[in-house]
């Protein structure tokens, strides 16, 4: 049986690659004890320290839909894109409010997460929602909900 794909995520090889937007989000070096966050800046893969690399980062730019950029590293790049205004037919968000770690001044992180229709063996092969993905959708800085 062969998987049908389940979503429009594209997935990068380069941080060359990654969209020249502004940013809402975080970026962990790997010569710092603690994540740079982007507030509405350019992510310039260019800038970085002479054999420095980045360990992760979530990437948000609300902009025509929206498009969430993951990039995680072991080893070699795992670069990740979302574009939210691509999602298949039948999709579902739910929206998820996390607690943030070693990010000051952030009171949540939020992501969406994404459940797609497909058929499943064990109910008589009618579709089921599946989680995909949790997709990151920016930070609130305030108390209040974004």
């Amino acid at each position: 049986m062969t998987k049908k794909p389940y979503l429009t995520m594209k997935k990068l090889d380069n941080l060359s690659d990654i969209p020249k937007l502004t940013y809402e989000g975080y970026v962990w070096f790997s010569n710092k004890k603690e994540p740079q966050i982007l507030d509405k800046a350019l992510f310039d893969s260019v800038q970085f320290e002479e054999n420095t690399f980045i360990i992760e980062a979530l990437l948000w730019n609300a902009e025509d839909g929206g498009t969430s950029i993951m990039i995680r590293h072991t080893g070699k790049y795992h670069i990740q894109v979302f574009k939210l205004k691509e999602l298949p037919a039948g999709h579902k968000l739910e929206e998820k409010a996390y607690l943030p770690h070693r990010l000051d001044k952030v009171k949540h992180v939020y992501f969406q997460q994404l459940w797609i229709p497909e058929p499943d063996a064990f109910c008589e092969k009618m579709e089921v929602m599946t989680m995909k993905a949790l997709i990151f959708t920016g930070f609130n800085s305030s108390t209040e909900k974004h």
